[in-house]
């Protein structure tokens, strides 16, 4: 069975290009366009992991991933954020890490999600397993 990957992103080029990267690796990919949506989606089903926008309108992706952090049903999902705005992968971890006390499997520029995404995704999920 595969493996199943929310994608959570107000960036519907960004939902159809990464999710069908990750289609075509073999996983079962969900989206959702809002925070909102995406709490939809975990209210029934239960992802192996999400990969997060950072800037969305209404909730941003750190208040969501801090939400699901305090859920225990959800708080062993792990998160994958993606970012336009970064400068760099280890800024926005130690700015994730520092404000809101959360981490992410990792962080992904934007500019950098398309070559990189499969194997990350892969990497954590590895990480998981563990």
């Amino acid at each position: 069975m595969a493996q199943k990957i929310l994608m959570v992103d107000d960036d519907e080029g960004f939902l159809l290009a990464a999710g069908s990267l990750l289609e075509a690796a073999g996983y079962d990919v969900t989206q959702a366009e809002s925070a909102a949506q995406a709490r939809e989606r975990l209210a029934s089903e239960r992802p192996d992991l999400i990969v997060l926008d950072v800037l969305m309108p209404g909730e941003d992706g750190f208040t969501f991933a801090d939400n699901i952090s305090k859920d225990e049903r959800l708080a062993q999902i792990p998160v994958v954020l993606v970012t336009a705005v970064a400068e760099s992968p280890g800024q926005m971890m130690y700015a994730f890490e520092r404000d809101k006390g959360l981490t992410a499997a990792d962080v992904l520029p934007k500019s950098e999600a398309h070559e990189r995404l499969v194997d990350t995704v892969a990497a954590v999920l590895k990480d998981k397993e563990r």
